[in-house]
């Protein structure tokens, strides 16, 4: 039996868990790492794990959802040459400013190809040009109870209601469009505006675990931690490379998913909390929000797993988007908002 090396000093054994699902523990964690066949060393990191860029990251306004015997199903639009070709004919139009002839086009190419749903934002689109805002709103909200993941309409939409005064709606629709581009700068701008109209906080972080870990190929895996985050990168050690632990814990992707990153910040949770200094870091200070407030889930979903897998977010049923868009406001804007 290889020998686990740590140097754990400080480390709580065990702890009281905060989840209501039956996750291991620290010790647990440990005992796991020292019976394993494989050589677990660790050793702090020397420079700072930079920022990922997650700029090219993004969702593309191509693709529908719709039902299939009861099975919610994502496609990319398959649209008629005829609709295409009348559509190209609209852009041209909308590109010289033409809105009337554009909409014209795109009525034209809506009713030879209903099913082409992003053609309606468009239309929406051109009324919001000409300031014909009752009209706008109504084309997008039409898009919305279509396909709910077409992430521009509900951005056009929150860019009407700032302009007509409806600002919490503002707020509620740029969120979700967030939420369903989590990465797209141009989105992300529109929303510091709306927020900081709202005077709700646009914090600046990201959810960025200083820890890196390696594997030799044979043998040994090799855990590079900084500070805080050395119980984070033991649960993720152990997620990535222990011999049938990620199925023994019911996954079989080899993607991150919602369990395993709820057991890692168990491990990032038990060294903040000895940590009197890391809680007023921003990450740990939004983890402790989401905990008390019972969005652990969405913390996991917006800061976690929609900035590596943004298209995760169109498979969400629209009641966990806006549970999404609560922990969004209330804990990264600072402020709880009722939107119904």
């Amino acid at each position: 039996m290889k020998k686990i090396v740590l140097l754990l000093a400080g480390m709580i054994a065990n702890m009281v868990f905060i989840f209501a699902q039956d996750l291991h523990s620290p010790a647990e964690i440990m005992k796991i790492m020292e019976e394993s066949e494989l050589t677990y060393s660790i050793a702090e990191l020397t420079e700072e794990i930079p920022v990922p860029d997650n700029s090219s990251n993004l969702n593309y306004n191509n693709v529908y959802k719709y039902d299939s015997a009861g099975n919610v199903l994502i496609s990319v639009y398959n649209i008629s040459e005829e609709a295409e070709q009348i559509a190209i004919e609209a852009e041209s139009f909308f590109s010289k400013g033409k809105t009337k002839e554009a909409r014209e086009k795109y009525l034209e190419a809506l009713e030879k190809d209903p099913g082409y749903y992003s053609v309606m934002t468009y239309i929406g689109q051109t009324y919001g040009i000409e300031e014909d805002y009752n009209s706008a709103k109504e084309w997008y909200k039409k898009v919305i109870e279509k396909n709910y993941i077409d992430y521009m309409a509900h951005w056009f939409l929150a860019d009407i209601y700032i302009k007509t005064g409806e600002k919490k709606l503002a707020v509620m629709e740029i969120t979700i469009a967030n939420i369903l581009n989590r990465n797209n700068p141009r989105i992300r701008f529109a929303m510091e505006n709306i927020y900081k109209k709202n005077r709700l906080k646009v914090p600046d972080w990201v959810f960025n675990p200083q820890c890196r870990i390696t594997f030799d190929d044979i043998d040994e895996v090799t855990i590079e931690y900084s500070n805080e985050w050395l119980g984070y990168s033991l649960y993720k050690a152990v997620w990535s490379y222990e011999p049938g632990y990620r199925s023994s814990m019911g996954i079989v992707s080899e993607f991150t998913s919602t369990l395993e990153e709820k057991e890692c910040l168990v491990g990032l949770i038990t060294n903040i909390s000895i940590n009197k200094k890391s809680k007023k870091k921003p990450v740990f200070k939004a983890l402790n929000k989401a905990l008390d407030n019972q969005m652990i889930d969405e913390f996991i979903l917006y800061e976690i797993l929609l900035p590596q897998y943004p298209y995760v977010a169109y498979q969400l049923p629209e009641e966990a988007i806006k549970l999404v868009v609560e922990y969004v406001v209330q804990v990264r804007g600072g402020k709880k908002m009722k939107f119904e």
